[in-house]
């Protein structure tokens, strides 16, 4: 049976915060609150401890949202997604800066809510499995240069840590590698066993099949034997 997720709601339009709470609870979550300030967001945050804050970005007070979601991931470990009718530049580099794991344009749709809340919960939930094991991921994947293309994936194949190399090959950002599956970079061969280092073809953000060599370590896990994979890519030589 799937958890009940608490959800803590900071909107300053009373009849929307109203209307929110209900599509929540028709979703599956508890609303743990509802508060109208930046300021209230970041006490209640606190109090509550939220699974997740939907947090609009024009907000009554002295802090608008951002502000507020700034403080807030300083103070707590707490996923944050913008609310907000206005998508201008400004504003959403503003929002960018503060990282937070969803952004959602006003209006939006019952099914954009779920997939953007769900997706949220998932990318954090998958950030705690690999908290205990950070020394271990601090001595593994972070000592590797950010000019050696590399990526680090969990045992069952979601990229967890990317070289800013390796997004550079693709022509993408780290941001966006990360807590996405393998297979959807990766065509790997359709054999019965592969040996390594083996021949792949990965696909570029535009499209683009590169063909590259793969080489494949590990991460070791005291407790499991293994906590991810570290895959170091480099192109072939088509030359020949």
């Amino acid at each position: 049976m799937r958890k009940t997720r608490n959800i803590l709601i900071v909107e300053d339009e009373m009849v929307i915060s109203m209307e929110l709470a209900g599509t929540l609870k028709r979703l599956g979550y508890h609303v743990a609150g509802q508060v109208l300030t930046g300021e209230d967001a970041i006490e209640k945050a606190g109090e509550l401890r939220p699974d997740l804050i939907l947090m609009d970005i024009r907000l009554q007070g002295g802090i608008d949202g951002i502000e507020a979601a700034g403080k807030i991931s300083g103070l707590y470990d707490i996923p944050v997604v913008f609310l907000t009718a206005h998508s201008d530049d400004i504003t959403l580099h503003r929002a960018i800066a503060v990282q937070p794991s969803g952004y959602l344009i006003k209006p939006f749709h019952d099914r954009e809510l779920y997939s953007t809340v769900e997706l949220s919960l998932y990318k954090h939930d998958l950030r705690q499995r690999i908290r205990p094991s950070s020394g271990i991921i601090q001595t593994g994947f972070a000592r590797i240069p950010d000019t050696v293309p590399c990526l680090f994936v969990s045992r069952d194949f979601m990229i967890l840590a990317s070289t800013k190399a390796t997004a550079e090959m693709l022509g993408t950002t780290i941001s966006s590698l990360v807590s996405t599956r393998l297979d959807s970079w990766l065509v790997i061969p359709e054999k019965e066993e592969i040996s390594y280092p083996e021949t792949v073809m990965v696909k570029s953000s535009d499209n683009r099949y590169i063909p590259v060599v793969i080489r494949v370590g590990f991460i070791p896990d005291p407790k499991s034997g293994n906590l991810g994979y570290l895959l170091f890519l480099s192109r072939r030589d088509t030359s020949a």
